[in-house]
């Protein structure tokens, strides 16, 4: 059966350095999808830098609503502007930051109801 989910229901996260909301995920109903929104601010001189992070047996679909970044992975760096995806293999440690002058906005996808982050 289909399901709505109203934004003010999405759950927020305490993850380091961002604003993270679990939109969907095995408690919202959804069994073999997870969708996140997540906001960065832009870097000051007061930002904590954040360590690179993994999602062990699962990838990650990054897609840019707003804003400029970079993700630093394993594999290399990559820039971020609205628009983009990035496609994080399963395993792969990695981290985004925000390289412009407003909030980075960003929905991330997973193919499975309950993401392990590990790492940070």
């Amino acid at each position: 059966m289909a399901q709505k989910i109203k934004s003010q229901n999405a759950e927020c996260l305490s993850l380091p350095g961002r604003l993270s909301r679990q939109i969907a995920c095995a408690g919202s109903g959804a069994n073999n999808i997870s969708v996140r929104l997540v906001e960065i601010e832009p870097e000051n001189g007061l930002t904590a830098q954040r360590n690179k992070h993994y999602h062990p047996d699962v990838e990650e679909c990054i897609y840019v609503l707003e804003g400029e970044g970079r993700t630093f992975a394993d594999s290399g760096e990559y820039s971020l502007a609205k628009g983009d995806t990035l496609v994080i293999p399963p395993n792969e440690r990695h981290m985004t930051r925000n390289t412009g002058m407003s909030v980075l906005k960003l929905l991330c996808f997973f193919p499975t109801g309950k993401v392990t982050i590990l790492g940070e």
